[in-house]
């Protein structure tokens, strides 16, 4: 898991996000890392974000947060692939601790131009 975390640091979506405190938020979120193989469909149940860590998946940018796909229209990976997934509320709500490294990941998104909406009608 330590190898996967300096992974996502390193990522500027993570930007002023302590290693720490991604560790809280992947434990709070539930959040859970997947590998897809290249040709391997990728569904997820609605209400899931995707995160593509490294690879290639049409309908997914490197290094950001997308809505799960449609069930009828599952995503295919070009490529070997590393994901995490998690419920799209945990990542849009902060829990009741409010965490500052929470705040900042929605601020960094904000910044970076996800369309938070997006995750909303998912």
């Amino acid at each position: 898991m330590n190898e996967q975390l300096d992974a996502l640091l390193a990522l500027p979506i993570f930007r002023n996000i302590s290693k720490d405190g991604l560790q809280t938020m992947m434990d709070c979120f539930c959040a859970e890392f997947i590998s897809v193989k290249e040709g391997e469909p990728i569904t997820m149940t609605q209400n899931h974000a995707l995160f593509l860590i490294e690879g290639a998946v049409p309908g997914l940018k490197k290094g950001t947060f997308s809505p799960a796909p449609k069930k009828e229209n599952p995503y295919v990976a070009l490529e070997d692939s590393q994901l995490f997934i998690l419920d799209s509320h945990m990542l849009l709500y902060p829990c009741y601790g409010c965490c500052f490294f929470h705040a900042q990941l929605l601020q960094n998104m904000r910044e970076d131009g996800v369309d938070l909406n997006a995750f909303e009608n998912a």
